[in-house]
């Protein structure tokens, strides 16, 4: 596997696992603001799987294109719920 492979591999995980938390453990707006992530994800998904279906070679490429966006989102959104949670406390 070559560099990009295994860091987009990783940030997949990483965007998993805390998409997950996000789900499973905030409350409220940051539960919504979570659920953002989720589903501009599930979208590429669905337009990537279409298209694969539809006999394009490129649709995957909204996957790739999605994830560092919504790894950026769901990162941004449990720094900024921390610092909100520091400052409130």
């Amino acid at each position: 596997m070559d560099e990009f492979a295994i860091c987009f591999l990783a940030g997949a995980a990483a965007w998993l696992v805390l998409q997950v938390l996000a789900v499973w453990k905030l409350r409220g707006m940051w539960k919504k603001a979570a659920w953002l992530s989720g589903i501009t994800m599930a979208l590429a998904l669905v337009v990537a799987i279409l298209g694969v279906l539809s006999g394009s070679n490129l649709a995957p490429i909204w996957v790739v294109f999605a994830m560092p966006v919504c790894l950026l989102w769901i990162v941004s959104l449990w720094t900024v719920r921390g610092v909100v949670w520091v400052v409130v406390r």
